[in-house]
């Protein structure tokens, strides 16, 4: 990958509250509050919340001299990429609490979001379109824009 003109992450902050209150919670009542729940299902819960966290807790975008490309977590999977060139238009959106946060399909497209309502919709040549959630939506199409005018 060419050296990035612009690089945003943004945390899924709902993830990084709600998961640890859960294993707190599921530790909590296991060893305090005297609620019979089983040693296994509490790492179960630890588990499943820490893979949830690193597979899904944060979002970054890149931007290159010729791709845009996201990715969720610390691993960097799942991970999408594609060239400035299939972008045909782009536009600053503000996504609905109804469109929530996470991957999802949606009647306007594939929506990728982690924290916030505001995102970028593109339209790919193809005619393909996606959502793409950023703290600083006019910011990240402002990096776009030009690069598909150069093309």
């Amino acid at each position: 990958m060419e050296h990035p003109v612009y690089i945003e992450k943004q945390w899924f902050k709902f993830l990084w509250i709600f998961m640890p209150l859960v294993t707190i919670f599921s530790f909590g009542t296991q060893f305090f509050g005297g609620v019979p729940l089983a040693s296994w299902v509490a790492l179960l819960i630890l588990t499943v919340n820490t893979l949830v966290l690193v597979f899904l807790g944060n979002l970054t975008i890149r931007i290159d001299a010729s791709h845009l490309s996201w990715s969720f977590g610390w691993l960097g999977w799942p991970a999408w990429k594609f060239a400035l060139t299939d972008i045909q238009t782009g536009e600053v959106v503000r996504t609905r609490f109804i469109d929530g946060w996470g991957i999802k399909s949606s009647a306007q497209g594939m929506l990728y979001n982690v924290h916030g309502y505001g995102a970028i919709r593109l339209t790919l040549r193809n005619g393909q379109t996606l959502r793409l959630g950023s703290q600083e939506p006019q910011r990240l199409l402002s990096y776009i824009t030009p690069r598909l005018n150069a093309r």
